[in-house]
């Protein structure tokens, strides 16, 4: 039997047994950047899951049926590796440079590639179907909003 003393609390138990599920931290896989800025720097995040060490390949890539695909080496600096989550670790980091150009060139950035993230180990980690993010360099912050 209650009494006015007691007290009653809910209890919510996360299934933290699983090595989890790995996606973007973006909206909607969608990220702009400041041409002005020399890196650009991606959030893989671990959820649903944190048990074991695990890890994922992560690359840039050219984004077709943009219209305005960024060009390697110009607008990006190609890159390529691998993310390993510890252990209860449930964020990575990707950076990729994204090159200076003269002045009068960042009138006119308005670019788009991609990083995906792949080949999960062990096998039983899940990857988000939107295993690419969407990066589009833009002119400043005013483009952002």
């Amino acid at each position: 039997m209650l009494t006015e003393t007691d007290t009653k609390t809910l209890v919510t138990i996360i299934d933290d047994d699983k090595p989890g599920f790995l996606s973007f931290k973006a909206k909607k896989g969608h990220i702009k950047h400041i041409a002005t800025e020399d890196e650009c720097k991606l959030i893989v995040q671990r959820t649903n899951g944190c048990d074991g060490k695990i890890e994922c390949k992560y690359r840039t890539c050219i984004l077709t049926g943009q219209g305005r695909g960024a060009v390697a080496d110009k607008d990006f600096i190609p890159t390529e590796g691998t993310l390993i989550f510890e252990h209860n670790e449930n964020e990575q980091e990707i950076v990729v440079e994204i090159p200076q150009r003269d002045s009068d060139d960042k009138e006119e950035r308005n670019e788009v590639f991609g990083v995906q993230i792949y080949d999960a180990h062990p096998s039983e980690v899940k990857i988000s179907k939107k295993d690419t993010c969407m990066i589009e360099i833009v002119k400043d912050a005013e483009t952002q909003k």
